[in-house]
């Protein structure tokens, strides 16, 4: 199979605290390697959360013609 290309737009992933359910959270810490799960905080409330195998914020690809 050949390459094919595509144009795409980049998007900002977050996600919303699900304490206080206004801020944002960030990365904290770093991934526990065994686990995969890494550490966030809310930037409002101080909130931990862990979260697996994933970090927020992040930056995602969608095709120009995909919507949000």
């Amino acid at each position: 199979m050949g390459e094919i290309k595509r144009k795409v737009q980049t998007v900002e992933v977050n996600y919303i605290c699900d304490k206080c359910s206004h801020g944002m959270v960030e990365k904290s810490g770093d991934m526990n390697p065994k686990t995969g799960e890494t550490p966030h905080k809310c930037m409002i409330c101080g909130h931990e959360q862990m979260f697996k195998w994933v970090a927020y914020p992040r930056i995602d690809y969608i095709g120009e013609d995909e919507s949000l």
